[in-house]
């Protein structure tokens, strides 16, 4: 794909937002590769490194919750995120960690995703990802349709949303603060405040710290070279035969 329709296929966007660590060089250099030759503009969420974060904020935010500091931090940084986007008022706003790998169809997918929500009511949040390797079951897929309502979240590698979305997300964080993972604190928010969830089908990202690309840095994992042969397994089997 040029550059030139990358950046048509953009305006169907207000932005890209990307969580990084300052120091997660390779991470940001990756998903820096892969979104330049497309022309789509992003920004880095470099606010809440976990180097960076005080007694006061983890207090205000996490109580008792039993997080490690990168998994605080993450949250933090989708947090920052929702923030920006209310401010900025944007409709249509893509949030990507740095660990996203895009497929070569990308831009193609997302503009069927942006085109099949537009007759969506907000609030609702587009899950583009295969979040570990979860996918819509093949008996409720339907031809020519890209978008399936779920009942639950996948990962948060890769979501669409809006500013009341993301102020609905902000406003329950804000009265409750974080308990759980970011993921699985979205998905609950999302259900108890009536964010439509929506999977696209193919999904358009895979998160590398789950297949193998790169270090899990939030949970324990096993060797790369053992995720990569798992991941890939456990894709073939959910994503063709379920």
């Amino acid at each position: 794909m040029s550059k030139e329709q990358g950046r048509e296929d953009a305006r169907l966007l207000d932005g890209i937002l990307v969580i990084n660590p300052r120091s997660f060089t390779e991470r940001r250099q990756s998903i820096e590769r892969q979104l330049q030759p497309l022309g789509l503009p992003y920004e880095f969420i470099h606010s809440y490194d976990a180097g960076d974060l005080d007694a006061t904020v983890t207090s205000r935010y996490f109580g008792q919750a039993l997080l490690s500091p990168g998994q605080q931090s993450c949250a933090l940084k989708h947090l920052q995120a929702l923030r920006l986007i209310v401010e900025r008022n944007w409709q249509r706003a893509l949030v990507l960690e740095d660990d996203a790998l895009l497929v070569p169809q990308f831009v193609q997918g997302l503009q069927r995703a942006l085109d099949e929500s537009a007759r969506f009511d907000p609030p609702y949040v587009l899950f583009i990802g295969s979040g570990g390797n979860q996918y819509t079951s093949r008996r409720l897929r339907v031809p020519g349709q890209h978008l399936y309502k779920s009942d639950k979240g996948r990962l948060g590698e890769a979501y669409v949303l809006g500013s009341q979305a993301a102020c609905l997300r902000i406003e329950w964080i804000e009265q409750r603060g974080i308990s759980l993972p970011i993921d699985n604190l979205f998905e609950r928010i999302d259900r108890e405040r009536g964010i439509a969830m929506y999977w696209l089908e193919p999904p358009i990202v895979e998160q590398g710290s789950k297949n193998g690309r790169f270090r899990s840095v939030l949970e324990p994992a096993p060797p790369n070279v053992v995720r990569r042969f798992t991941s890939l397994l456990q894709k073939v089997r959910r994503k063709y035969f379920y």
